[in-house]
């Protein structure tokens, strides 16, 4: 195979020929020298590189009598749809790459275009990781099992379970019984012991099956939250459950005294993380979260469970004012008055009404994609035409952008990467979606700035929260937790951690420069993970953590709280199931190693900018010094 290349810069052409070993690339400078070399012979692939002050359509129109085979055009810049279509209609060119070209994207799609493999990029080493034991108990040991144990459950209860799967779901309730009263949950333990009684019986009757999913839907919420205190299975709760998260004890107990008689199961906790799992279980009637008594951290938990249709209401510390989406009350407040509170109509400060552009070329995902963000308050605009994007984006001006891997011609992969170099666009959010979930694939969105990654078949409430939760970072939705922190002036702007020496003193520079506080980590192990879950007032408010083998936290941060405060980055080399951890989480995002500097940069100050109340804190001082 031939690959005949125009104007192509040397660092691109020395890679493919590095790279594509199964082709020969001749080279030219021009078209005329182009179209000499056509003369002489066939080429299966022409790579026409753009160049300043030239009309690159008249240097293609001059080659496509002579040339046969397919055509990559390497841009300069963002061009209108005309001349794009033209391209595509007129010229035959079957894949444009944006720019500044990117060597590796530029082997994948010759690669493509000559329907031979794709070569191995990059030599990626996932280093072996044991997930210490100081930071995970030894409830997250044996939660597969557990979870593996109620599933057999399930299976026992199902009325065509044949008796063998009865006995196995059995036995697996007489382990469970055994587990949970060893971890100390005795009410658990119980209901474990009742299911393995049901189960003594074969075949089950309806009785006993209905009673079955009751104590699995429990077990399950046990093992979610074992903070959770289990309510009262046999009371009726004709209003359903309600969530309450809060770390005073007292008052929690006042609360459910009144709640109970008034129609609701209460399921209280004091950990975010449980929180997050219940609600997901749970599906509440309402949801009551006190963010006071020292539990501002928790504010995160506002953004992840608003908007989602029920009663939500936040107890707020006396004198604090905050706009959170919700309904807000000032402790201390009387139980009656907060259940009249979830009763009475929503009068919600809901967030500013922000653009989101969906890019990809089938209409259904769009129509899919557009019905599911109704919800959120969100102008929705959609592309199906890839071509267009520039005008479009330019028409828009999106706060946030949902682009397709795979689109016709131009891949969403370079679309990013071209906004992330033009720094009038390098602010707006990307979040991604595709069917594809190879590791190679997640490796390059990241590498090409991409915010998020959802594969498709899209499922409804993880692409709301994804999309809220972008939104909410980029709006300076977080107001209450800057408050604490303009209470005290404590906390760090920004912490970091990095072992690339040259980075590290880039980031330092750079954000000191912009007058942020600025806190370089050294500390790994248990010093780094008390740095992190300090007072609430002096922890940072942006994190960046290197995930090496020395600091092996990517794995505790969700179960020691440090996102519920602060925007945790991570960058690493991470596999996919590691990225995932990243953003179920609810961390801010993965970085990958090789991610451009000048990108970086501008995700974490886009972070720091997106917490206005902070900057208006830092600020006041100095304008008081001047008056």
């Amino acid at each position: 195979m031939n690959i005949l290349t125009v104007s192509l810069p040397i660092r691109l052409r020395a890679r493919l020929v590095g790279k594509i070993k199964t082709a020969e690339v001749t080279p030219t400078s021009s078209p005329e020298e182009a179209l000499e070399a056509l003369k002489q012979g066939s080429y299966n692939l022409l790579v026409f590189h753009e160049v300043k002050d030239e009309d690159p359509l008249e240097g293609l129109r001059l080659l496509m009598p002579r040339h046969k085979g397919r055509v990559v055009f390497c841009s300069l810049g963002q061009h209108p749809s005309d001349f794009l279509q033209h391209l595509v209609k007129s010229l035959r060119v079957s894949a444009i790459l944006q720019s500044p070209v990117d060597p590796d994207e530029l082997i994948r799609r010759v690669s493509i275009e000559l329907d031979t493999r794709v070569p191995s990029l990059s030599e990626k080493i996932t280093p072996a990781r044991a997930i210490p034991a100081a930071l995970l108990p030894v409830w997250q040991r044996h939660q597969e099992t557990n979870l593996e144990r109620v599933g057999l459950l399930a299976a026992g209860a199902d009325p065509e379970a044949e008796e063998e799967i009865v006995e196995a779901a059995r036995r697996a309730a007489h382990q469970l019984a055994g587990s949970l009263g060893t971890f100390g949950l005795s009410t658990a333990s119980l209901l474990a012991r009742d299911a393995e009684t049901q189960l003594g019986h074969f075949p089950l009757n309806d009785a006993q099956r209905e009673r079955m999913e009751t104590l699995i839907h429990a077990i399950e919420l046990q093992l979610a939250d074992p903070q959770l205190q289990l309510p009262d299975l046999e009371s009726a709760a004709p209003l359903g459950s309600l969530l309450l998260f809060s770390n005073d004890a007292i008052w929690v107990d006042e609360f459910k005294h009144v709640a109970h008689p008034a129609g609701y199961r209460v399921l209280s906790t004091d950990d975010p993380t449980g929180a997050r799992r219940l609600y997901a279980l749970e599906d509440p009637a309402a949801v009551v979260l006190d963010l006071a008594e020292g539990a501002q951290e928790a504010v995160a938990l506002v953004h992840d469970l608003s908007g989602r249709g029920q009663p939500l209401l936040a107890l707020l510390d006396p004198g604090v004012v905050a706009r959170l989406g919700c309904k807000t009350l000032t402790k201390p407040v009387a139980p009656a008055l907060l259940l009249d509170a979830l009763q009475a109509p929503a009068q919600v400060d809901q967030m500013a009404q922000r653009r989101v552009l969906a890019v990809d070329d089938d209409p259904l995902v769009l129509e899919t994609v557009a019905t599911l963000l109704t919800s959120l308050n969100v102008e929705m605009h959609t592309l199906e035409e890839p071509l267009t994007f520039w005008e479009t984006l330019q028409k828009v001006k999106p706060d946030l952008v949902i682009l397709d891997v795979d689109l016709p011609y131009v891949s969403g992969i370079e679309l990013c990467r071209a906004m992330r170099a033009e720094p009038k666009l390098a602010h707006i959010p990307v979040i991604f979606m595709s069917a594809y979930n190879d590791s190679d694939t997640v490796h390059r969105v990241f590498l090409a700035g991409g915010d998020d990654y959802v594969f498709k078949p899209v499922v409804g409430p993880e692409l709301i929260t994804r999309v809220r939760n972008r939104l909410m970072r980029q709006s300076g939705a977080v107001e209450m937790a800057a408050h604490a922190v303009a209470a005290s002036g404590e906390g760090t702007d920004l912490a970091f951690l990095v072992s690339d020496e040259e980075l590290s003193r880039q980031i330092f520079a750079h954000f000191v420069g912009l007058g942020y506080k600025v806190e370089r980590l050294t500390a790994t192990g248990s010093a780094l993970v008390e740095k992190l879950t300090c007072r609430v007032e002096a922890r940072p408010r942006v994190v960046l953590l290197d995930v090496l083998p020395t600091n092996d936290i990517l794995y505790g941060l969700e179960g020691l709280g440090v996102n519920d405060y602060s925007q945790v980055w991570v960058r690493g080399d991470l596999t996919e199931a590691e990225i995932g951890i990243v953003y179920e989480s609810g961390l801010a995002g993965y970085l990958p190693e090789g991610l451009d500097p000048a990108i970086l940069l501008r995700k974490l100050e886009r972070t720091l900018r997106s917490n206005s109340s902070v900057m208006e804190a830092k600020q006041a001082p100095r304008e008081e010094a001047v008056r």
